[in-house]
């Protein structure tokens, strides 16, 4: 890549993912007239959190650059000085003096010839800088008008988070949900740990036939929020403890879908894993989801594919706060939802199920 086209990038970059969060916020407005709300509010909302993720790659990165070009200006800055103050000292000799050189006649021709050689070179060089402050100039402007974007989105977001709250508190319940809350309440009570919930489960809900639409989809679904895998299967935690699921971390209140069509078997607060959904899109399967600040489904509802189950916990970040990469499970301003898969009783890894790519 040319370094034009590399100093180009992060402008591009800006703007393109202030066109993607301009388009979502539109769509959000369009949203509340939508027949079906709760699913034109839900897409909008991923498409937001999905401009602002944009953004904020296309800060940091724009950002590096910067901090690129003005070390290599800061590097150049003795050597430029002592240009300058050559060119300052030969254009203030008298033309009488220079030719009496002391070396002579010689010595003063090519003293000549290096000044005209190293003027050509220096308003090279002048040219150069010139370019890149303008570069800077722009980055400038243009971090101050992403800056802005990226928290008047961040208050968009949230008021659309608030209204898809009101919107699926509205809605009826599903006719027919005979299940229980009390008894789940009771199971998870009794039950130990994950897998022995999940096996109490499959003991109470007997395997039925698939949800329609939830043919093999292994290596395909769609990942049920937009964030970082920061712990994979089995990888021990900070405690040294392994766990048989993959923890995904994401900006707080991130919505979270359903990555396919399914059965909700639990949903509730256990342990210390906060509030769960366990989805059964299949006879011989479970998905668990823990880490909800928000649910919004109920055990015994059939989910279609991508309906909104909840919402990460957290509180809304600022932008300084959104701004900062998400690298680790404790980063401030970045919530984390941990996923198991079971098939048949036994865990397997979420990623096998997953396109995290």
């Amino acid at each position: 890549m040319n370094t034009a086209l590399a100093q180009q990038d992060p402008v591009l970059a800006l703007r393109d993912a202030s066109s993607q969060i301009e388009a979502a916020s539109a769509a959000l407005a369009a949203a509340n007239e939508a027949e079906d709300r709760i699913s034109a509010l839900s897409a909008s909302i991923r498409s937001l959190e999905d401009g602002l993720a944009s953004l904020r790659l296309a800060l940091q990165a724009s950002k590096a650059e910067e901090a690129a070009q003005q070390a290599e200006m800061m590097s150049n800055q003795e050597e430029l000085g002592q240009l300058l103050a050559t060119l300052i000292a030969l254009q203030s000799t008298p033309a009488a003096l220079s030719v009496l050189h002391p070396e002579g006649a010689t010595a003063s021709a090519r003293a000549g010839q290096m000044l005209t050689s190293v003027t050509p070179a220096l308003r090279a060089e002048a040219n150069r800088i010139r370019g890149e402050l303008a570069t800077l100039s722009a980055l400038n402007t243009l971090h101050d008008s992403a800056l802005a974007n990226m928290q008047t989105a961040i208050e968009t977001l949230q008021s659309a988070r608030n209204a898809l709250t009101v919107a699926v508190r509205e809605e009826q319940p599903l006719e027919g949900d005979t299940v229980s809350q009390a008894g789940l309440e009771r199971l998870a009570k009794a039950s130990q740990n994950l897998a022995a919930l999940s096996a109490a489960l499959s003991e109470r809900f007997p395997a039925g036939a698939a949800v329609a639409g939830t043919e093999n989809l292994r290596g395909r679904l769609p990942m049920p929020l937009s964030g970082t895998i920061t712990r994979r299967f089995n990888q021990p935690n900070g405690a040294g403890i392994r766990q048989p699921g993959i923890v995904v971390t994401a900006p707080a209140l991130s919505l979270i879908s359903a990555p396919q069509a399914g059965i909700v078997r639990f949903s509730g607060d256990f342990m210390e894993y906060g509030q769960v959904v366990i989805l059964e899109p299949a006879p011989d399967q479970l998905q668990i989801y823990a880490g909800f600040g928000q649910v919004y489904v109920k055990a015994g509802e059939v989910l279609e594919s991508g309906a909104a189950m909840g919402l990460l916990g957290g509180e809304t970040p600022d932008s300084a706060e959104f701004l900062a990469e998400s690298s680790g499970e404790n980063d401030k301003g970045a919530e984390s939802l941990y996923i198991e898969i079971r098939e048949n009783g036994m865990p397997v890894d979420p990623e096998t199920w997953f396109a995290t790519n």
